[in-house]
């Protein structure tokens, strides 16, 4: 996505334009992690929130007490933040696989329902249009669609009722709900604030609704998700799999982390495949067919070293797992070894030497569960851990002087609003500067913790919404450093 493109291509700047040496591997023992909670309504397992969350935009599926009926209603917005457009949506399924015909899961229902009504709120600009909309399966077949889309605005509640046309042929056995604040097939269409408001859904001609429905939307649940700072999640993923089959592991060989990627069902040309959980440091543009070129990545400009780390791998059958490394200068790829990573049931000490034919000026690090060739779908549930990865000429830790962990200081709450709270919960001997950056590398807020351990408030209730970053320095040298969310 776009906002993906501009952080990396800000955070390379924002590491020239300071002239701070930045780490090649930033995180690279996966101790700092960017986690978050949100709601969904109670059975529908994947919502917009996840990929919002990913890319620093608002949480835009949320529990409004603006209720037509009971305690809660369910209220989605259409949010627009660094040219990325995000639709309001949730659904009772996984939708990694773009064809609803592929889609895996739903609610349990055997029921010949003849349409489908409900109550909605919407401030919807003209030519966007919010949506629901309801498929009908049988042994794994579909058997019906059906949508209705809501236009303009109704400050109060409306009732909405709509027919299946044509009728649904025979009763099914699985029913696929969603819902949303703009139709994502119209992606011109989508304005930002498009708002829609649901409660009371049920479907009409039939004696009982789906047991998992909640259509009166009166039983949400938590949600967790994990994502490792510095990195960029490569797959899609929904459902339980939130980060695209990327997951932050206790099964460490050093420290409290690791990360682990598993190889999941994904999509490709319409066909569910195995899909490797992969992570990088650089990005691939959207819709580059066969042109795709590796963007981003860190400074880096040592032409002969090792890449080392630990890993442990449990393959489904005999998939292998890759770690790969890619050079550039002056944007023009160099290339770079990587290596297959074979079963291992312990962590496993691995190195990957190379000696470049020109000095570069920057690197990407990518790692997957599975190679990218292995796509039948008996290699998902491959289980690849890392941890402890970093170049031999570096050193392995947080800054300039000795952190025991990365865990010596936390940042919270990332995504914030109105403050943020920063804690060292080590005593460093040395005055410690915390400075917050805009995009440009602007210096807009200092504050200072004296050489002890100590805890710092930030006032950030001013600041526009958007991405920032978190600067500690000591003897005018930076030392940790961190993306900063603010939401509006």
């Amino acid at each position: 996505m776009k906002t993906k493109q501009l952080l990396l291509t800000l955070a390379l700047a924002l590491a020239i334009a300071l002239n701070v040496k930045a780490q090649s591997i930033p995180n690279g023992n996966f101790e700092t992690w960017t986690s978050t909670i949100f709601e969904n309504p109670q059975n529908y397992v994947w919502s917009s929130n996840s990929d919002g969350f990913r890319n620093g935009m608002p949480f835009n599926v949320v529990k409004s007490t603006d209720a037509y009926h009971g305690n809660y209603s369910v209220q989605m917005t259409t949010q627009i933040a660094n040219g990325d457009t995000m639709p309001g949506i949730f659904v009772n399924v996984d939708p990694k696989n773009g064809n609803p015909a592929l889609w895996r899961g739903g609610f349990a229902y055997n029921q010949k329902a003849s349409g489908m009504r409900g109550y909605y709120k919407s401030a919807i600009a003209t030519p966007d249009t919010g949506f629901v909309f309801v498929f009908f399966y049988k042994a794994g077949v579909m058997i019906g669609q059906y949508g209705y889309y809501f236009h303009g605005t109704h400050s109060s509640y409306t009732p909405f009722a709509f027919s299946f046309n044509p009728a649904l042929p025979q009763a099914p056995d699985t029913i696929v709900f969603g819902a949303g604040s703009s139709n994502y097939n119209r992606t011109k269409n989508m304005r930002s604030g498009s708002m829609l408001m649901l409660d009371s859904i049920s479907f009409t001609g039939v004696s009982s609704q789906p047991a998992l429905l909640n259509g009166d939307f009166e039983t949400w649940q938590n949600t967790t998700i994990n994502e490792p700072a510095n990195w960029f999640l490569q797959g899609g993923g929904g459902g339980t799999n939130l980060t695209g089959g990327v997951f932050k592991t206790t099964d460490a060989k050093a420290g409290n982390y690791a990360i682990e990627l598993i190889t999941f069902e994904g999509n490709r040309n319409n066909s569910i495949v195995a899909q490797a959980g992969n992570i990088s440091t650089g990005w691939y543009q959207n819709n580059c067919n066969s042109n795709c070129q590796e963007q981003g990545g860190y400074p880096f400009s040592n032409q002969i070293d090792t890449l080392a780390f630990w890993f442990k791998y449990a393959p489904s059958g005999n998939d292998k797992g890759q770690v790969s490394l890619n050079f550039k200068k002056n944007g023009a790829n160099i290339g770079g070894p990587g290596a297959s990573l074979s079963a291992s049931t312990n962590y496993q000490y691995m190195e990957i030497p190379f000696n470049l034919g020109q000095v570069p000026d920057s690197v990407m690090v990518d790692i997957q569960s599975s190679q990218w060739q292995d796509s039948l779908l008996s290699y998902v549930g491959s289980d690849l851990k890392i941890d402890e990865m970093h170049f031999k000429s570096q050193k392995l830790s947080t800054g300039i002087f000795t952190f025991q962990n990365e865990n010596s200081v936390t940042v919270f709450p990332n995504p914030s609003n109105e403050k943020l709270t920063i804690s060292v919960h080590e005593n460093t001997g040395k005055d410690i500067y915390m400075d917050i950056l805009n995009t440009l590398g602007q210096q807009i807020l200092s504050e200072r913790i004296s050489g002890q351990s100590g805890t710092i408030s930030l006032d950030i209730s001013q600041f526009k919404e958007g991405i920032y970053f978190l600067r500690m320095t000591s003897d005018n040298k930076s030392f940790y450093d961190k993306k900063i969310i603010v939401t509006r």
